[in-house]
């Protein structure tokens, strides 16, 4: 792994490792001295591509940068690039590879930008570039939340073994969601929520975690940390759900002597009415060495980024579907039964029969199959739908005559049915397939999308849909994208065909 995209990409050893190496950088940026390991043969080259508005990141970076003594140059709004004339992301970070970028910082209101620019440099021939993302809409912030982690460590002396109180936006907050995911992995750490229903925390965050849900700042008083969010105002597009929730939260004097005396108020900045100023500077809030400790913090994670790059890393390949054959027969045996049980379509000697696919999928999977163009000169599609079924009660049937799926075909049609049996027919003989449900759908066509709309694989035409398959039960299941990171039941997924 040379790239920095999510928290989730990290185990906890790693995590811990760089927890621990940010945490000896603080002596160097306190003293503004770079350390031993900045001086290497050919200083690399640290581009900031920041779409979105930063203080903090962007200036920690900077400043992180210059105490290692690296060059460094900053594009800081879609104002100064080609973006502005409708360029794709996709060839403004080919771009910036071009003109000798060695680290490529990240930060855009779209999501899964980050994950997606490594794969485009990748594949492009610049695989000696490292990206770390900065920050991606309301997806990931993994920097913040090393930063973070270090806050904790130092002002709390631990990781694990206290309370930790999140208030405010828990539906948007990158920060809250990558912290989160890091603290999934820890042990005896319980969690409280604070939150309007307007922005609940997704459920997906909530996993592995000892928690409960409040609408209530009074129900933080016990807690070790507290972290306070702002109302995430550029991700709402219901006006008048911002306005619902506008205000609801906010730590005054009187809410703070109700917490712990020894309570740490954190927040990634920037607030807006969440903190009174009249406890600003109240040495309980902690806010402001949060801030600073982004600078050691990333001066640690461009040196790993600079060491990572030159690691060879092994390019991912397309999952193995895994079939079981269920009949194998000749195939005039074959259809010699069929000729006396079959009353709705005339039997093929070659090609594919679709059998068991849930009435309204058949026209879908026609779709992906002509835009995949397993067609030839002489095949036909035969669509039958609504047919009576023993095992479905009713079902459709698509027979392609004269063709043949491809490898990840068969993974995505078991996805769109996930009952279907394949009948292949071909030289001379028949088989009955079932298909285990595969790990992942790699990038397949524009037609299998991502419900999200600011996912970028909806706003970039070389960036194409990828899906990991999880909690399967009784044939139900789950899909995540695996740029913007959100979870969608199959059924939202199936809509976008």
């Amino acid at each position: 792994m040379r790239h920095i995209i999510s928290i989730s990409d990290f185990t906890k050893k790693e995590i811990d490792e760089i927890v621990k190496g940010a945490s000896r950088m603080i002596k160097h940026a306190k003293e503004k001295i770079a350390p031993p390991q900045a001086k290497t043969k050919k200083k690399p080259k640290v581009s900031l591509l920041f779409l979105e508005p930063s203080t903090r990141t962007l200036g920690s970076f900077e400043e992180a940068a210059r105490i290692l003594g690296w060059p460094t140059k900053i594009i800081s709004g879609k104002e100064g690039t080609s973006l502005m004339k409708k360029e794709s992301l996709a060839n403004t970070v080919r771009m910036m590879a071009i003109q000798g970028t060695d680290i490529l910082i990240l930060r855009t209101k779209e999501e899964g930008t980050a994950r997606f620019a490594a794969e485009i440099l990748e594949k492009s021939g610049f695989e000696k570039i490292s990206v770390i993302n900065a920050g991606d809409g309301a997806n990931q912030h993994p920097t913040q939340t090393f930063l973070d982690r270090l806050t904790i460590l130092k002002e709390l002396g631990r990781l694990k073994n206290f309370i930790f109180g999140f208030v405010g936006d828990l539906k948007y907050s990158r920060t809250v969601h990558s912290l989160l995911s890091s603290f999934s992995l820890e042990d005896n750490v319980k969690f409280k929520f604070v939150s309007c229903p307007e922005t609940k925390l997704p459920q997906k965050y909530k996993r592995n975690l000892d928690y409960v849900e409040s609408d209530s700042l009074e129900d933080l008083k016990d807690c070790d940390i507290i972290y306070v969010t702002r109302i995430q105002e550029e991700r709402f597009t219901d006006p008048l759900e911002l306005e619902r929730v506008r205000g609801k939260f906010k730590i005054t004097k009187e809410v703070l002597e109700g917490f712990k005396k020894s309570v740490k108020i954190m927040h990634p900045l920037p607030y807006v009415d969440e903190i009174s100023p009249e406890i600003r500077l109240d040495k309980r809030v902690i806010i402001d060495k949060q801030a600073w400790y982004g600078i050691p913090t990333r001066i640690y994670l461009l040196l790993w980024a600079n060491k990572k790059r030159f690691e060879k890393v092994e390019k991912e390949s397309l999952p193995k579907i895994e079939k079981e054959i269920l009949v194998d027969m000749e195939i005039e045996k074959y259809l010699a039964k069929r000729k006396k049980e079959e009353k709705y379509f005339r039997p093929i000697r070659n090609g594919v029969v679709l059998d068991h696919l849930p009435v309204g999928t058949g026209d879908k999977i026609k779709k992906c199959l002509i835009f995949a163009k397993v067609l030839k000169e002489n095949s036909v599609i035969h669509l039958i739908e609504n047919v009576p079924s023993r095992k479905m009660k009713i079902k459709d049937v698509l027979i392609l005559e004269n063709a043949f799926l491809t490898e990840d075909l068969y993974g995505l049609i078991r996805v769109i049915a996930p009952q279907v049996t394949f009948n292949v027919l071909k030289d001379g003989r028949f088989k009955k397939i079932k298909v285990k449900l595969p790990e992942k759908i790699l990038s397949f066509n524009s037609l299998l999308s991502c419900p999200n709309k600011l996912c970028i694989t909806n706003l970039d035409p070389e960036a194409k849909p990828k899906f990991q398959i999880i909690k399967v039960e009784n044939e139900k299941f789950i899909l995540k994208c695996e740029y913007c990171e959100r979870e969608f039941e199959r059924e939202e997924i199936i809509k976008t065909i």
